[in-house]
């Protein structure tokens, strides 16, 4: 009886540790596939630049509720620091090799004043972001009047929590670079942006402009 007991404490013993063992190679496994690199960051980073502004143009353009154009003329103002700020952190990164030249290059922006015309550089923008985006911004654009904010609301929160998941995931690793640091320093931008949209009044009816 006491040589089993001994046999079963063994076997116990054995079994946690193969469950430790897999605890942390399941550890390890989460942690390598929450990794984001510099290239899918560098990607995001430049499709959400691209497109806030691309919303912002077309909430000036098509949305009747104060809130909405209020937050959509507050991005468009920003929309040059935010872009500068991009351009200089890609152009380090790539000085010290932590991007190659062509990765970081294409599609960035310039350093232009926006511009707050109907639909102004929507088209153009579309090709600076991911696929993913181009039907939303289709939704928008092709939106009726009466449900434009929502829409707009609705897609602009699906963006900037997502953006926020993958600047979140990119500050955890524990490399350090400029990147990193435009990351770091972006997160409570985009989390102010959410939080501003989730606030905004859609329920106070707007006149529709004849």
């Amino acid at each position: 009886m006491r040589h089993l007991k001994f046999a079963a404490g063994i076997l116990g013993i054995a079994g946690l540790a193969l469950r430790l063992a897999e605890d942390v190679r399941l550890h390890r496994l989460r942690k390598r596939l929450a990794r984001v690199s510099d290239e899918t960051f560098l990607k995001t980073a430049r499709s959400l630049n691209a497109f806030e502004s691309s919303l912002a143009r077309l909430a000036v353009e098509k949305s009747t509720n104060d809130d909405v154009r209020a937050f959509a003329d507050h991005v468009l103002e920003k929309e040059g620091d935010v872009t500068g700020d991009l351009i200089e952190i890609m152009d380090v990164a790539r000085e010290n090799d932590v991007l190659s030249s062509e990765s970081a290059r294409p599609g960035v922006g310039d350093r232009s004043p926006p511009s707050r015309s109907p639909s102004s550089g929507v088209s153009e923008k579309k090709s600076n972001f991911k696929p993913i985006y181009h039907g939303w911004v289709d939704d928008l654009q092709h939106a009726k009047a009466a449900g434009f904010d929502q829409t707009f609301v609705d897609v602009g929160q699906t963006v900037y929590q997502g953006a926020v998941s993958v600047f979140e995931a990119y500050v955890r690793d524990d490399a350090t670079g400029p990147l990193k640091d435009y990351a770091a320093r972006n997160i409570p931008r985009l989390q102010a942006r959410l939080s501003q949209l989730q606030a905004l009044d859609l329920s106070v009816p707007q006149p529709v402009e004849a």
